[in-house]
């Protein structure tokens, strides 16, 4: 909790930091004129005379001395700008290093002392060597099944707040992968975004996807028939997930003080792409989560661990679509360069985003602002219903493949 709250301490220096957004000013251009030699005096007033005999107004001497004013100013702005960026940067980088450096602690000090331990003491074998090298291979090798036994002891000590932490750090992951897609780095990449995400995942995803489960496992687990796990599927993939969509829209758009009427327009613009999406992956996934091969405890891991998974492959798939699109358009990479975010979970973010991307009706053109359609952010309805929800029907076989795989695993004693 101290590392918790030193890094939401850092993340809001983060968002402080970084530029606001300023109004270019396009100035008017003008012919330098020659270097002045004398002011004289004249009827009109006073006068600059130039090297070349020209005679320049106190008028135009003014308006000179205004815009090389008004350049220089810009330049500082420039400075400073670059300046501020460049400190995002380090900060960004810090933060980063930071999270990074404290996860590993977490995960690895424990067998890290016990290896240090190994080299440091001399041990009562023949080989000491060979004894160090195999008893420090075979640490490293039961680290992952280790973290996940202790995670599952942890877990029903406070089922709730464990949870929480494991959507947040999930929808956390899952931003900053969708931010890396869409072409930050580290003087861009909004971290207080992500920590937004990981808020919104710690406060609606992990403790009510707890209870959801719960219910599920009371009420539609039909006594472990093998349709039990459809019908678990089918509940999720409609009702909970159009709910899911909306809270993390809201949350969202809390968080970052938006009008809640304009949430409520992207609550509505989202939610059929949002399940369109969803149905590509997720059915089959769930054919695994709400069986009976993952425990209670440790579903709500598995799902966001597969959460990560997701929207790994619709970045690089995304990020494909988006190389081989300016390949065949160069032009279109400033466009593309403004796209702003469109305040959905990871996954559908990197999905609409490419959806726009990719749109060719939008010709990628600035000046047709007049022809832009923002219905082109979203998918396109289906012509028809079963079009998008084929994974739906699908995935009965595959449910059944997977209760007789569980039976046979359950018969041999390894569940």
């Amino acid at each position: 909790m101290r590392i918790a709250a030193v890094v939401a301490c850092v993340l809001t220096a983060t968002h402080a930091l970084q530029a606001p957004p300023t109004q270019r000013t396009r100035l008017h251009k003008k012919t330098r004129r020659p270097a002045p030699l004398a002011t004289p005096l004249s009827d009109e007033g006073p006068v600059t005379l130039t090297s070349s005999g020209d005679v320049v107004s106190s008028t135009d001497a003014a308006y000179d001395a205004e815009l090389a004013a008004a350049r220089k100013e810009r330049a500082k702005e420039r400075l400073e700008k670059i300046q501020r960026i460049n400190t995002l940067a380090y900060v960004n980088a810090g933060v980063l290093a930071f999270v990074a450096l404290g996860v590993a602690y977490e995960l690895l000090h424990v067998d890290v002392e016990a290896i240090v331990a190994l080299y440091t003491y001399c041990l009562p074998v023949e080989n000491e060597d060979a004894y160090r090298l195999a008893t420090s291979l075979d640490l490293l090798a039961r680290l992952p099944m280790d973290s996940i036994h202790s995670y599952e002891a942890l877990v029903p000590t406070n089922p709730i707040f464990y949870k929480a932490c494991t959507s947040g750090v999930a929808y956390t992951l899952g931003d900053f992968v969708s931010q890396i897609y869409q072409g930050r780095n580290l003087k861009s990449v909004d971290l207080a975004r992500s920590a937004r995400s990981g808020a919104a995942g710690f406060v609606g995803h992990g403790p009510l996807c707890h209870f959801w489960m719960v219910w599920m496992e009371a009420h539609l687990d039909f006594d472990g028939a093998w349709y039990g796990t459809g019908f678990k599927v089918f509940a999720d993939q409609t009702v909970w997930s159009l709910y899911l969509n909306a809270m993390y829209s809201f949350l969202i758009g809390s968080f970052a003080l938006r009008n809640p009427r304009d949430v409520w327009e992207d609550v509505k613009a989202t939610s059929w792409p949002a399940l369109r999406s969803s149905w590509r992956f997720w059915p089959f996934v769930h054919t695994i989560s709400f069986s009976h091969l993952v425990p209670l405890d440790l579903k709500l891991l598995w799902v966001d661990a597969m959460e990560i998974v997701w929207v790994t492959i619709l970045s690089k798939v995304a990020n494909d679509d988006k190389v081989a699109k300016l390949d065949e358009d160069p032009e279109a990479e400033p466009v593309l360069a403004v796209l702003e975010p469109f305040g959905t979970d990871p996954a559908l973010e990197i999905e609409l985003t490419r959806e726009f991307e990719l749109d060719a009706s939008l010709d990628f053109d600035l000046r047709k602002e007049d022809q832009f359609d923002e219905k082109k952010l979203s998918f396109e309805l289906p012509k028809q219903i079963a079009e998008a929800a084929w994974p739906l029907v699908v995935m009965w076989p595959v449910i059944f493949c997977t209760f007789q795989a569980e039976k046979a695993l359950a018969g041999t004693g390894m569940l």
